[in-house]
């Protein structure tokens, strides 16, 4: 097997080497494909066509001569409006006609020749002209829809119009054809921005409108090219110069009193004795008084020509500034028939997206075009804001400081808390065209960004927390002790967490003739990340009076009390209680490289065929923080992704297509599994004994003290007697055993499943196109996604309690050894999801100041696994990490069976439409536009869940019905009056409601039936497994045999009242809040 895949890399590896160049390729361009004809619909060959960029187009300026069929194909076009002109030829007078541009696209545009033509071929934002040699699933809006309508600030607000696009919480993030917010690929100007370690957008990078020429959405059926997927790729291109000098001054607003009303939260209040009749719990809404607070967003765009003909600029500045006041008034965690104020404090913040763009575009001779932009782009946070208006069990917090600054207490403290989330991006491309048919492009970036918010006036001491010692006012353990409920302010620092993406991409197309057109294109890809980690840095000494060491209630330790617990007035042979010292924190220096290489053509046999197929393989490293090498990696055989697709021209005129395509995408594995597993974090507890007549415990009980020469072994030590080190500590537990050093046990430090699979997904995707009148198109597909793999740290319990994570397929391999080891019954549970699509779409271009867009979504979204975000755990983002397959249970049901079903995300009817129209005022050139968002969306599905030692489902997925469904209606409008000579100056007024009626639709139920863990061992319980026995109590739940008795105990302990949790199948989320905002603007 080995041989024969070896083999067949090789061959590929040849087959590629003549084309490749370089790229990962994140496309920036489309092209336009020219035929030219005369008036009864001949071809004219030999035609010399210049094509130039239009008003709203980053510099641009080309010649072709058509072959001697009339056609000519040019490629690597910044996306916007173009000329074409003619030149003239044997009786032929100069043509000129006009053509847009879209990402990834390649626009038809027929010339016909003749003494008076002058045809005219318009096709505007979001007007999808019928490629009929594409086979990919994509949309592309531009900046002139984009300006038109209903957003709220930054690109992604507009992503819900695309088909197959939703913003979903439980997502964690943007879900495209059923897939999770973090297997989404965001990518600005050809520069990958996706966060390096939880996937999904940073609101670094979630730049505003202002800089954005055009985004597209590409969703199923995408080239060779793209990789790192199995979402979508979002794809954003920025403005660029031209030869006009252009530009706006302009400021937006959203004030709060404009903005919807705060919805009401869920809240449960218990008291009494859960063992008796005593026992009350009280359920009630609270809406919390909106505080004050106000978005201001002015932004300076300039763009021209730095030299004619040749280099030209764009250059914005556009930030998003926001500040809030709120005045917060605690109260105590009561009824609101025994709810007391308690306090109360007002608190300020600011915060500062920076967003400062720069552009230069140059073409110093025909063949080569450059590009290079640069943003700066950091996220600045002055004040924290700690409760909202309505605080309950809200408390001022101190810090001291000491020295000149001194005891900072409420405001004075959260003022100036904050932090400077430094973020810079570069970005160079050169495009050379040495010939017509060869096509060369090369590109390079670099971003740098540094995640260390909320780290100003954070307390760098030890913090301490006394969870049993003396009672207020007593000194029952001595003066010497603290009093229990002591909880310093948090002091978790983080220093530094930087992320540096650096990439060369690039590729090479050629375009030739042999059995028909082909456009064959070629690369290969170096990304590379490197990540320096010291955050999230905590050290914590928990006290706990009148406990033995081996009586610890948050960690098991292997130390045996030295002596008994001190009664009263005894000083000698005895100790007050034990101590634990936390230590807990992110640190070292790890890289990966993730290398790729394609092939893809385009190939079209004869006027209506077109055949796209293409191969993508790759190569991924993968970090390690420790010094020890990452225990696997993926080699070129390993990510083998083929790409074929095909489009038909039905009746051969261009305007009627069929199409399908099949694909393989892979994931690419984010930092958050390496940080975890292989070196990342520190995790340490030691655990002391607290002597009689001691100093004070502040002093007494510090790191040093405690730690001593203990230099902190990989694994640590447990001395049953004695000390381990110089200090105080008599047993040392490591918690973060990584799992690549050499030797190490693996039910200490888990294992890796060396022969894995990564993280795949295979697709195919098929359906029609068709224009049906001048603007007006219809679509439809059918898709189906099934994901193959996924990469987990799933675990197992042994017979004895010990619990191991296998870093692997989840219920396949290693993982699937241990669980038959450790004796659990098959079958285990390995991933699945499963995504069927039919969409129907109806599209009017804008054409005569008018655009329309309707799309319906029929999908049906199964399985037991939602993918790299946890639609399980609300929206959870830790790639890898997250809480599936982390025990034997986990993807059954306790009625017995697979929890295979409706994932938290699925909606099976999605309705959306928007569309624009603008009013030109006759004889005046002014304007005013409206335009419009709706959607209907079915609700989600709602799962009841038990506490059995993890949150797991009860009777299977959507047994509780579903949510109700979800409608929301978006509007804008905006005038503009021009004045001076030929009106070329303007003025601009608008308006955005997003939630215009405020809809506040429930989107969440209180899901959680039990307030007790369920998996208790014992007679009591009548599970019939002896204490600890995991495989015997798992594998009857797995079966269903504990289901009555679960549902008993839920319904009928005579001794816990509180078993049930009174506030299940409550309404406990809400559609968001309207948004406004108003703005004005000058352009010129």
């Amino acid at each position: 097997m080995k041989i024969q895949r070896t083999i067949k890399v090789i061959s590929m590896l040849i087959l590629i080497a003549f084309a490749v160049s370089v790229s990962i390729a994140q496309e920036t361009v489309g092209g336009i494909e020219i035929t030219t004809k005369d008036t009864t619909g001949a071809v004219v060959p030999g035609v010399v066509i210049t094509v130039t960029s239009g008003a709203d187009t980053a510099g641009y300026k080309r010649t072709v001569t058509t072959d001697g069929s009339g056609y000519a194909r040019l490629t690597q076009m910044p996306p916007g409006g173009y000329i074409l002109t003619a030149a003239p030829i044997s009786g032929f007078s100069e043509t000129r006609t006009t053509a847009r541009v879209e990402l990834g696209k390649s626009s038809q545009v027929t010339l016909e020749m003749g003494i008076k033509s002058s045809v005219e071929v318009v096709v505007t934002s979001g007007d999808t002209v019928v490629d009929t040699g594409s086979s990919e699933i994509s949309t592309s809006v531009s900046s002139a829809k984009i300006e038109s309508l209903p957003v709220a600030g930054n690109f992604t607000s507009l992503l819900k119009i695309v088909p197959g696009v939703r913003p979903e919480a439980l997502a964690g993030g943007f879900t495209i054809d059923g897939a999770s917010g973090a297997e989404n690929t965001f990518v600005i100007d050809g520069q990958e921005v996706t966060n390096y370690r939880n996937a999904g957008l940073n609101s670094n990078n979630n730049v505003p409108f202002a800089l954005v020429q055009e985004f597209q959405v590409k969703s199923s059926g995408f080239n060779a090219e793209y990789g790192g997927a199995t979402g979508g790729v979002v794809n954003v291109v920025t403005k660029g110069g031209n030869n006009q000098f252009h530009g706006d001054i302009g400021i937006g607003f959203e004030p709060s009193k404009l903005q919807g009303g705060n919805r009401p939260g869920l809240n449960r209040f218990t008291s009494g004795s859960v063992s008796n009749t005593t026992y009350v719990a009280t359920n009630e809404y609270i809406t919390a008084p909106k505080s004050q607070y106000l978005t201001t967003v002015p932004s300076v765009n300039l763009s021209g020509p730095i030299l004619k003909n040749k280099v030209w600029f764009f250059a914005s500045y556009s930030p998003t500034m926001f500040s809030q006041t709120v005045d917060s008034v605690y109260y105590s965690s009561a009824p609101s028939a025994t709810r007391a104020v308690t306090g109360g404090e007002r608190y300020t913040g600011k915060q500062r997206n920076e967003y400062s763009f720069g552009r230069i575009d140059a073409s110093p001779f025909s063949k080569l075009r450059l590009t290079g932009t640069f943003v700066y782009n950091p996220l600045i946070q002055q004040g924290v804001i700690p409760y909202g208006t309505y605080a309950i069990g809200g408390t001022t917090s101190c810090v001291n400081f000491g020295g000149t600054i001194g005891s900072l207490c409420g405001n004075d403290l959260a003022s100036r808390q904050g932090g400077f989330q430094s973020s810079k991006n570069v970005t160079g491309q050169a495009v050379y065209t040495p010939l017509s048919s060869i096509v060369a492009t090369f590109r390079y970036s670099r971003g740098f960004l540094n995640e260390k918010l909320g780290n100003y006036f954070k307390p760098s001491g030890t913090r301490y927390i006394c969870t049993s010692g003396n009672a207020a006012g007593t000194t029952t353990f001595g003066s010497e002790a603290c009093t229990t409920g002591i909880n310093d302010p948090a002091n978790d620092q983080t220093f530094k967490d930087v992320s540096v993406r650096t990439n060369y991409e690039g590729d090479m197309s050629f375009l030739f003739n042999a059995g028909g057109r082909h456009e064959l294109k070629g690369g290969y890809g170096h990304q590379a990340i490197y990540n320096d980690l010291l955050k999230n840095f905590t050290t914590r000494v928990y006290m706990q009076y009148g406990r033995p060491i081996d009586n610890d209630f948050n960690w098991s330790n292997l130390a045996t009390p030295s002596a008994p617990i001190c009664a009263v007035g005894q000083v000698v042979g005895c100790v007050l209680g034990h101590g634990a010292l936390y230590r807990y924190g992110e640190r070292g220096e790890g890289s990966n490289l993730n290398q790729a290489i394609y092939v893809q053509d385009k190939w079209q046999i004869g006027r209506r065929f077109t055949l796209n197929v293409g191969v993508r393989i790759e190569k991924e490293s993968l970090p390690s923080f420790n010094g020890f090498a990452a225990p696997f990696a993926f080699g070129w055989g390993d990510k083998i992704a083929p790409r074929i697709g095909g489009a038909f021209d039905v009746f051969g005129d261009g305007k009627t297509k069929v199409f399908g395509s099949y694909g393989k995408f892979y994931d690419r594995l984010k930092f958050k599994m390496a940080q975890g597993s292989f070196g990342g974090n520190f995790y340490r507890v030691d655990f002391f004994e607290i002597a009689p007549n001691n100093a004070p415990y502040r002093s007494a009980y510090t790191p040093s003290t405690i730690l001593g020469n203990f230099t902190d072994p990989i694994g640590g030590a447990c001395a049953p007697t004695g000390f381990i080190g110089s200090g105080l500590s008599r047993c040392q537990n490591d918690y973060r055993v990584a799992s690549n050093v050499p030797g190490v046990d693996i039910e200490d430090a888990g294992g890796i499943d060396v022969n894995l699979k990564p993280y795949q997904q295979r697709e195919f995707t098929f359906g029609a196109e068709h224009e049906l009148h001048k603007n007006w198109v219809i679509k439809g597909r059918y898709t189906n996604k099934k994901l193959l793999e996924t990469v987990e740290d799933a675990g197992a319990i042994s017979a004895t309690g010990s619990e191991i994570y296998i870093t692997g397929n989840p219920g396949k391999g290693l993982h699937a050894q241990f669980l038959q080891q450790f004796g659990y019954a098959e079958p285990y549970a390995s991933a699945r999801r499963d995504y069927n699509a039919v969409e129907l779409q109806i599209e009017r271009r804008l054409a005569d100041n008018f655009y329309f867009n309707a799309n319906y979504t029929y999908s049906r979204l199964r399985g037991n696994y939602s993918g790299l975000a946890n639609s399980d755990e609300a929206g959870r983002s830790d790639p890898g990490v997250n809480r599936s397959f982390d025990l034997p249970m986990i993807g059954f049901v306790a009625k017995g069976g697979s929890d295979y079903g409706a994932l938290g995300t699925d909606r099976p009817h999605v309705v959306n439409a928007y569309g624009g129209y603008n009013w030109i005022w006759k004889g005046t050139g002014n304007s005013t536009e409206f335009s419009a968002f709706q959607t209907f969306q079915s609700g989600t599905p709602q799962s009841t869940l038990i506490n059995f030692i993890v949150p797991i489902f009860l009777n299977g997925r959507g047994d509780m019905g579903r949510t109700p469904m979800l409608y929301q209606t978006d509007f804008s409008v905006s005038h503009r009056y021009k004045f001076g000579t030929d009106k070329k100056y303007a003025v601009e007024a608008n308006i955005n409601l997003i939630n215009a009626f405020d809809q506040a639709t429930v989107t969440s139920l209180q899901t959680t039936l039990s307030n007790i863990s369920l998996a208790s061992f014992g007679a009591a319980q009548g599970y019939g497994c002896a204490s600890g026995d995991y495989p015997c109590l798992l594998n009857k739940f797995n079966a269903g045999s504990l289901y009555t008795q679960i549902n008993t105990n839920l319904n009928s302990n005579p001794l816990v009242f509180n078993a049930k949790n009174s506030s299940y199948g409550m309404a406990n989320g809400y559609q968001g809040g309207r948004n406004v905002r108003f703005g004005f603007k000058f352009v010129f």
